[in-house]
C-alpha cells in the first residue's frame, strides 16, 4: 500500500514532531544543566559540552520526524 500524504497528515507530522522534540530537547537541557552544575564547569567547557551533545540530538530529533511522518501517512491510520 501506498502512504497517504495530505495537507492534514503534513500537518500531523509536524505537531507530532515538534512536541516530541521540544520535548526531547527540554530532557537534554537538564541533563545539560546538571552535568555542568555537577562537574563545575566553566563557561567554555559547557560550550563543548554542548557541543558534543548536538550531533546526538540532531540524530534523534531526525529519528523522531521520520517515524512522525511513517506514523502519520501510513495508510492504515487513514
Amino acid at each position: 500500500m501506498k502512504p497517504t500524504l495530505t495537507t492534514y497528515s503534513l500537518f500531523g507530522v509536524a505537531a507530532a514532531a515538534s512536541f516530541l522534540s521540544i520535548k526531547l530537547l527540554v530532557v537534554l537541557g537538564a541533563v545539560h544543566w546538571v552535568i555542568s552544575s555537577m562537574a563545575g564547569l566553566g563557561s567554555s567547557l559547557q560550550i563543548g559540552l554542548a557541543a558534543a551533545m548536538t550531533v546526538p540530538t540532531l540524530a534523534m530529533i531526525w529519528k523522531i520526524v521520520r517515524l512522525c511522518y511513517a506514523a502519520e501517512t501510513a495508510p492504515e491510520n487513514n
